[in-house]
């Protein structure tokens, strides 16, 4: 189950942007929104396993809309290799899974009513 995570330990470095962020022991949701509006401008959602992927990640941004990839978390090349950044990888095409894994994970949050159903229109679309 994500829990949202106190906003005053979210940093929040842009006085234009607010952020929001859902935490579980195998997701994680990032909500970026305009201060002054209150508008979603984008989200990141990021989870365990789904479709041979190790860590799936789905987004969505104004002007962008749906992406989605895998994070690279940086491991491969075993214990004598340093590990390297977490970057994200992303898909030529979007595979229509994640997305659908990822509203799932939504639906079945804790996120509060009004922004789950933004984020569920945006992965609908």
């Amino acid at each position: 189950m994500l829990t949202k995570i106190e906003s005053r330990v979210v940093r929040q470095p842009d006085g234009r942007i607010r952020r929001a962020w859902y935490q579980s022991a195998s997701a994680e949701v990032l909500l970026h929104h305009d201060a002054d509006t209150g508008a979603l401008v984008s989200f990141e959602i990021d989870f365990d396993g789904c479709s041979g992927v190790r860590r799936a990640y789905v987004s969505w941004a104004r002007g962008i809309g749906v992406r989605t990839g895998a994070v690279n978390i940086g491991d491969e090349g075993g214990p004598l290799k340093y590990k390297a950044s977490p970057i994200i990888v992303w898909d030529f095409q979007n595979r229509p899974r994640l997305i659908e894994s990822a509203r799932r994970l939504v639906e079945s949050s804790s996120i509060e009513e009004g922004l789950r159903e933004s984020i569920l229109r945006r992965l609908s679309s």
